[in-house]
């Protein structure tokens, strides 16, 4: 069959070469249309809700708020978990459900659930229900700020002109602006003025809302048309709200300018945005999933310039954060680590092939698999990212090994003085079966992959899309394409192959005394072997384990915490203290500060935040990011050791944040009795900080925070006719204020909140004295009819699965995760636990542990595939173990690397393992296969394995060569994202070095063992187009 194809191409090869122009223009078309992103389009089965319910205190908003949600939400089917945050106004839900979940099915059922007690809730509950997604945080933001344009007018430039002309910029799902001053009216009402016409703030408030709107009030035909009556009208500049009428004493109007001061006003701060130091506003830009962050942030740059000539004079727009950098550098990063080691593998090629025609044939063989690896992710709605183009960068070594082998058996081929078809046809002949087999044990090793869940499982498709589309094309290309070409380029190489055949010959001399002398000695060859296995043992227990690489991606998460219940105003002024240590750091290139409020969808407290840090360029700076963290860290501790602080590379936040990990370790302390568990949580805290390697380590649930209590007395509030809820509302609209109504201004809504003033609502001492208004005309003062006391309320509540915890959360420096784990175990093994109180320990850890034992069954049912495919290609169960029993003996190559090189085991380096197993057995199959033949050919057994191994040597030590140093850029390599690949490089490197020697070693002397079915010797008749070189008196002579 594969004769008959082949000399149809042969004599179609015009036809061919066409499908191969072809399929290269697909190729280079799929590229340039390809989006690029850092990393494969995640998805994760989490839906977030955010509930907010105004300024009511936390225990209050977990019976009224949390506790309905987590119960409706925990109705949906495949929920995992529910985790709550209850905060002063706020609840936050992050619900976790099982992997492979249709997560369009899970949000439309946690949407009906919600809608089905929402009349449960709180009327001005409002909720937020979304999927977590990388959606949720920006690609780009950009710092705006003045010296010169009121803080209102720069407001309302950036939000009303600047945000809706980035919307139209294609890929751009999203802009917010967040700024610390928004813009209202205040209508400051004076308190003693109320009490001289008998009026509450709240009937202000009232009287506000009925009389500034706009309402249809009829309709009537004048003259063949219909107008509206509308009215009774709005105002659109405050000091048109003068005149309004409030009230009444007796038959003269109160207007609003008797009793209330108009001003332009901001809202009560609830969080403060610095832009490089100086308050400003940023904007957040958002992408569209699968769009091109490149593209994206291109399109944007390109609006900001057209908009910055529009602006006035003094406005100031900088770029802060921008994905797209950390994009293009990782691209171009492993862009040159592909292109060098192509030349590496050419290098090697030519080496022993030592004919450029015959290189560049074999050589050919990458750029169009590359071709077909794109048109493939193209296909199947793929990125440019560092797991595909990784993937690219592994499958070099791997899709030029068919055609090594092809290409050097079609040079034994012609030695023996066949033309060039005929030696095409016998080469393909003979390798067709062993190649093909090979090339299955490498692509079988990626079928389990998809038990693989979560963050690796999806890092890993990307890479596995790539590598697998390039093998399988390769095999095709060494098969049918790679052949043709080496009839054409190839015909007078006859006399220069004979004479490289001879030279391979006497260049393995040794190799054929070492086989012969296992062979002859095979208890010195068992004993060795025992003694790896014996090395390889002891030295499994000195890796350290990891979860993810830790990637230098030039921008980092700086979250901040200050003691429970500090005002708004010094935590912004404590934070200007840790601004100034970022202006001394000259790595700092920009900064985006976020105090009240965080990166992403979440519910935050006045007294914590986050700064967005931008470091230059790689090639601008000496210290890695890790570096700088390191001593920001250090200075921040010494300087301001009142603050908790975490440093966090920003992508690796934003997935542990997705993923819901959270921090490297984690201890959760549950129970009911809140005391008790935040008691255990102490001690744990202060026995962690002997723990080497944590850092940032902190109580992650708030302490209390001091409030003023209001009870107020229903019979004292009754004899002025009101109700306790009466009351609150005066309170609530005298210090909070009410928004009573809107004011048009051109095409944009200003609040106008009635309030009263700053001196009064600011002053704790005025709590008392606030004048209540019966409904019968009586004042009183507010203490007059509840009781007033300042306590320390709980301010955050954390629960799973509806239980109380306390979480104490750290990340490692300087060490591996897995042995930190262990000395935390340690430490917590004698801590005594008050009844009703457990400890579990959670975040990255517990990912690494679920990864680990699916990459565990991955390799396992890799090992059992690539098993199977060779009972299938040497029908033999006790054959294939020979090769399959190099395996362990390889992991010793795999260790001495990792340890070397510092490296610990992690799902990267896990990855190579898996790759390990299918690229370990290619070559022991190549030489069984082959010895086989010779074996039926009428060779004995162990001149059949000494031959088959003198003449595959050649082919094995150029692919393995190849592989190797295909794999080294990715190992050297120190641009963006090289962290990435690292891991898998070394792995694979290391295993293969020693895998291949032992191969060669030992696979002919377990072969020998285990083939028990001899062969009768006698000469075997086959034409010149199968025959091979072999002559018994040569190899008699050289024994001897």
């Amino acid at each position: 069959m594969i004769t008959q194809i082949l000399q149809f191409m042969l004599k179609q090869s015009r036809a061919l070469y066409f499908l191969i122009v072809l399929i290269t223009i697909a190729g280079f078309l799929a590229f340039q249309s390809l989006p690029s992103d850092v990393y494969p389009e995640l998805a994760f089965p989490r839906i977030a809700v955010i509930g907010t319910v105004g300024d009511i205190a936390p225990d209050r908003v977990l019976l009224t708020v949390t506790r309905p949600l987590e119960e409706a939400a925990s109705q949906a089917y495949r929920v995992k978990w529910i985790r709550s945050k209850t905060i002063r106004g706020a609840s936050e839900l992050s619900i976790e459900f099982q992997p492979s979940t249709d997560m369009n099915f899970a949000w439309q059922q946690v949407q009906a659930r919600i809608a089905e007690i929402r009349a449960n809730l709180p009327p001005s509950a409002s909720l937020i229900v979304e999927p977590v997604t990388p959606a949720i945080f920006p690609v780009l933001n950009y710092n705006i700020t003045s010296d010169t344009v009121p803080e209102s007018e720069l407001y309302n430039t950036v939000r009303y002109e600047i945000e809706p002309r980035l919307l139209q910029v294609p890929g751009v799902a999203r802009a917010i602006t967040q700024a610390g001053k928004i813009p209202e009216v205040a209508v400051q009402v004076d308190p003693d003025k109320l009490a001289a016409y008998k009026i509450s703030i709240v009937d202000v408030a009232a009287a506000l809302t009925r009389t500034n709107q706009i309402e249809v009030l009829g309709r009537v035909d004048d003259r063949y048309k219909q107008n509206l009556i509308v009215g009774p009208g709005e105002s659109v500049r405050p000091e048109q709200l003068y005149d309004l009428v409030v009230a009444r004493s007796g038959s003269e109007p109160i207007y609003l300018k008797d009793i209330a001061k108009i001003t332009n006003s901001f809202r009560d701060p609830l969080s403060v945005i610095s832009a490089d130091g100086k308050e400003g506003i940023v904007v957040n830009i958002f992408r569209q999933p699968s769009s091109n962050v490149v593209a994206v942030s291109d399109g944007v740059a390109a609006e900001m310039e057209r908009i910055k000539t529009t602006l006035p004079a003094g406005v100031k727009i900088s770029k802060a954060y921008d994905q797209s950098r950390l994009v293009r550098q990782a691209l171009d990063s492993i862009l040159k680590e592909i292109a060098i080691g192509i030349i590496f593998i050419i290098a090697i090629l030519f080496a022993f092939l030592r004919s450029w025609k015959s290189t560049l044939v074999a050589a050919l063989t990458i750029p169009l698999c590359a071709a077909a690896a794109f048109a493939t992710m193209a296909l199947l709605h793929q990125s440019l990212n560092l797991m595909s183009l990784g993937g690219l960068a592994i499958a070099l070594g791997l899709v030029i090994d068919d055609a090594i082998v092809i290409v050097e058996n079609i040079h034994r081929q012609l030695q023996k003085g066949l033309t060039s078809s005929q030696a095409v046809i016998a080469a393909v002949n003979e390798l067709a079966g062993p190649v093909t087999s090979s090339t299955a044990t490498t692509l079988v090793v990626f079928l389990p992959l998809g038990f693989i869940s979560g963050v690796a499982g999806q890092f890993f498709t990307a890479l596995t899309i790539t590598l697998a589309s390039a093998v399988a094309f390769s095999l095709f290309l060494a098969l049918f394409v790679v052949p043709i070409f080496c009839a054409h380029v190839m015909k007078q190489e006859a006399h220069a192959a004979r004479k490289d055949e001879g030279s391979s010959k006497q260049k393995a001399a040794w190799y054929r005394r070492t086989l012969r002398t296992s062979l002859r000695h095979p208890v010195v060859a068992a004993l060795s072997a025992i003694l790896i296995l014996f090395a390889s043992c002891s030295l499994f227990g000195r890796i350290g384990t990891d979860f993810l690489p830790e990637m230098d991606e030039g921008s980092y998460v700086l979250d901040y915490l200050m003691p429970a219940g500090t005002s708004l105003p010094q935590t912004d002024q404590i934070c200007q203290q840790i601004e100034k240590i970022l202006s001394e750091t000259p790595e700092v290139m920009a900064w985006t500060r976020r105090t009240g409020a965080e990166l992403g969808l979440f519910a935050t407290q006045p007294n914590t935040g986050d700064i967005l840090v931008v470091l230059r360029p790689h090639d601008q700076r000496k210290r890695s990011t890790s570096e700088v963290m390191d001593e920001q860290r250090s200075k921040i501790a010494e300087r301001i050791p009142q603050v908790e602080t975490e440093f966090h590379p920003i992508l690796a936040d934003q997935l542990n944040d997705l993923a819901g990990a959270g921090n490297p370790v984690e201890i959760r302390v549950f129970g009911e009795d809140r005391a008790a568990i935040r008691s255990v949580a102490e001690t744990i805290e202060a026995k962690l900080k002997n723990v080497h390697g944590l850092v940032d380590l902190a109580l992650t649930s708030q302490d209390s925070a001091p409030q003023f209590d209001i009870k107020v007395d229903p019979l004292r509030a009754g004899r002025l006719l009101l109700t306790p809820l009466d009351v609150t509302d005066q309170v609530k609209a005298a210090f909070l204020g009410q928004v009573a109504t809107q004011m048009r201004q051109g095409d944009k809504f200003v609040d106008v909140r009635v309030r009263l003033p700053d001196k009064i609502r600011f002053n704790p001492s005025m709590i008392g004295q606030l004048q209540i208004l019966g409904k019968n005309g009586a004042i009183l003062p507010l203490d007059a009819i509840a009781t007033i006391s300042q306590i320390n309320a709980e301010i955050e509540i954390l629960r799973e699965h509806q239980q109380r915890y306390v979480s104490v959360e750290a990340s490692i420096e300087g060490r591996d995760l897995g042995s930190t784990i262990q000395e935390v175990r340690t430490v917590l093994k004698p801590i005594a636990l008050p009844p009703g109180v457990s400890v579990t320990i959670g975040g990255i850890y517990l990912s690494q542990q679920e990864s680990f034992q699916q990459l565990l069954l991955v390799l396992f049912l890799a090992t059992a595939l690539v098993y199977l495919m060779m009972i299938i290609q040497f029908r033999s169960f006790l054959q294939p173990l020979s090769i399959l029993l190099v395996l362990p003996l390889g992991m010793l190559g795999v260790e001495l690397a990792l340890i070397g090189t510092g490296t610990p085991l992690n799902v990267s380096s896990f990855m190579g393992l898996i790759l390990l197993v299918g690229l370990v057995v290619k070559n022991g199959i190549i030489l069984l296969e082959y010895a086989n033949r010779l074996q039926e050919k009428g060779l004995s057994r162990d001149d059949a394995l000494v031959e088959a191994g003198i003449i595959r040597l050649r082919p094995i030590l150029m692919t393995t060569l190849c592989t190797l140093l295909a794999l080294t850029p990715l190992w050297l390599g120190h641009g963006a994202g090289s962290e990435l690949h690292r891991p898998l490089a070394i792995t694979v490197i290391g295993g293969l070095s020693l895998s291949t020697l032992f191969t060669l070693v030992f696979v002919p002397l377990l072969s020998r063992v285990m083939m028990r079915r001899k062969i009768t010797s006698h000469p075997a008749k086959h034409s010149s187009a199968t025959s091979n070189d072999y002559d018994p008196e040569e190899d008699h002579q050289r024994a001897q």
